[in-house]
């Protein structure tokens, strides 16, 4: 199973690697990250001169450390793409190679089952990662070469407020738990694409399902909300720690990332994830391929 876990894993990340629709997921989430701080630097611009012309004086913006912001909020829109990225791509996986037949054949020549499966959920990470750094490398170009902002010490009034050393480790935990939830966001998609044939059915029930759970979280409640994986995600209605660094990164005292929230983060995604695998594993050993 191993060996036919990797050999499936090879061949993924090659296919991955030479798809015109992965280049172009690429692209857009790049683009997408630099454009909201873009959007926010010229909506910035215009707030200045429209108090310029008006005779107003601006007094709530920070005076140093102005990248923080702007990386932030380009970051987390990239990382919302992304989110419905790597659904799709894993929703689609299983699915859409059972019915082009690829499936079968990989079985038939070099893999297991399981192997098939594990394989493809192999990929999951390697995309999150990937997707990740694109959205970071579009939101850190946007804030230094097109804000011009700076990285260090948030300053207000000549008072400091947050220290860069601070905001950077509750960025570098926030990414971190947003990865671990795109990557249970991969691996449910694979769950769904084991369990219901035909592609386009398959990433539509998995879209469904997260926003789904988009409109039901808040019903539920956010401390019961935390043990489901799809909430520690970016999703388009965010409740991923990246929200808290939105107040973070502009220097509000009530920005934070409580212990529960990093405690929950960093644990149950992980393990959904394998549960998520284990089950389609389970699954595929039944199903007609």
């Amino acid at each position: 199973m191993r060996n036919g876990a990797l050999l499936t894993l090879r061949a993924e990340l090659v296919r991955v690697a030479t798809s015109a629709i992965a280049w172009f997921a690429a692209a857009l989430t790049l683009l997408v990250s630099w454009l909201r701080v873009y959007a926010s630097v010229v909506a910035e611009r215009v707030r200045r001169a429209e108090a310029a012309a008006s005779g107003r004086e601006l007094t709530s913006d920070l005076e140093a450390g102005t990248a923080w912001p702007m990386l932030v909020d380009g970051w987390r829109a990239g990382l919302m793409l992304s989110t419905a990225v790597i659904l799709i791509a894993g929703a689609r996986t299983v699915a859409g190679d059972r019915e082009s037949g690829l499936l079968r054949l990989g079985v038939t020549r070099s893999t297991s089952r399981v192997g098939a499966v594990v394989g493809r959920a192999l990929v999951g990470p390697v995309l999150v990662a990937a997707l990740v750094l694109l959205s970071g490398l579009g939101a850190w170009i946007g804030a230094v070469v097109t804000g011009g902002g700076d990285f260090g010490d948030q300053m207000m009034f000549g008072s400091p407020l947050f220290a860069a050393e601070e905001v950077r480790e509750s960025l570098v935990l926030a990414i971190v738990i947003a990865s671990l939830g795109l990557a249970a966001i991969h691996a449910f998609g694979v769950l769904v694409s084991t369990l219901i044939p035909g592609p386009l059915i398959a990433v539509a029930a998995a879209l469904v399902s997260v926003v789904l759970w988009d409109v039901l979280k808040d019903v539920v409640g956010m401390d019961a909300a935390g043990f489901v994986f799809a909430t520690h995600a970016p999703t388009f209605d965010d409740s991923s720690p990246m929200t808290e660094m939105v107040k973070i990164s502009r220097g509000m005292s009530d920005g934070v990332i409580s212990d529960e929230v990093q405690r929950k983060g960093t644990f149950f995604p992980a393990v959904e994830a394998v549960l998520f695998v284990g089950l389609a594993c389970l699954a595929i050993r039944r199903k007609r391929i």
